[in-house]
């Protein structure tokens, strides 16, 4: 999947913004990589907690675990969307000094870190379902932004908006992917009230 919309993506950033456009997005990727790296940290330690409480039954502690994890998670990507959204041409001129790519990135920058508080759901929702063994929902999870939206959506929207279709894909397959993941989280943690109530 990686490696078909990383094909994708140079070929739309080549056809609808040129070299300058790729230039772009390599310091944009870079950005992204950062940016998870927190949140990625908090999935990676909230999976053996959620693993070993929903194993032992004790559903009302996974769900603390779910939540607690998102707050922490969110806490960290907003922090990092609001130095984003404030600094965006310090940002840029860590990585250039070329003065097209200085003008053009920071605009392109705010607009896929437009939504980036979400990512916290999608990641600690992936992260569950992978913690409890339950394979298909956490695939499907895992492929959701990047497979099932982000791909399609950079093929279709840069047709109508040209390289700015490119740039709003990131947020639109965030957005689209969060609400999946909150879906299957929802209905994952109705079946922990419905186990309460069994045993009461």
């Amino acid at each position: 999947i990686i490696s078909v919309l990383s094909i994708i993506l140079n070929h739309s950033l080549f056809l609808y913004g040129g070299e300058l456009s790729i230039a772009i997005y390599g310091i944009i990727s870079r950005m992204l990589m950062f940016a998870l790296f927190p949140v990625v940290g908090i999935a990676q330690g909230f999976m053996p907690i959620a693993g070993y409480n929903y194993g032992a039954e004790k559903f009302q502690r996974v769900r603390e675990s779910i939540n607690t994890s998102i707050k922490y998670a969110t806490g960290f990507a907003l922090a990092i969307f609001i130095i984003i959204m404030i600094f965006p041409e310090q940002i840029v001129s860590i990585f250039t000094e070329n003065s097209d790519i200085l003008k053009e990135t920071p605009n392109a920058l705010r607009i896929v870190f437009g939504v980036t508080p979400l990512i916290a759901i999608q990641l600690i929702g992936s992260a569950y379902f992978q913690s409890i063994g339950k394979a298909l929902p956490a695939l499907l999870l895992t492929l959701t932004k990047q497979g099932f939206f982000l791909i399609p959506l950079v093929l279709i929207l840069p047709e109508y908006f040209g390289i700015i279709g490119v740039w709003i894909s990131f947020p639109i397959a965030d957005i689209l992917s969060t609400a999946v993941t909150a879906i299957f989280l929802k209905k994952e943690i109705r079946q922990y009230n419905f186990a309460k109530k069994s045993k009461g």
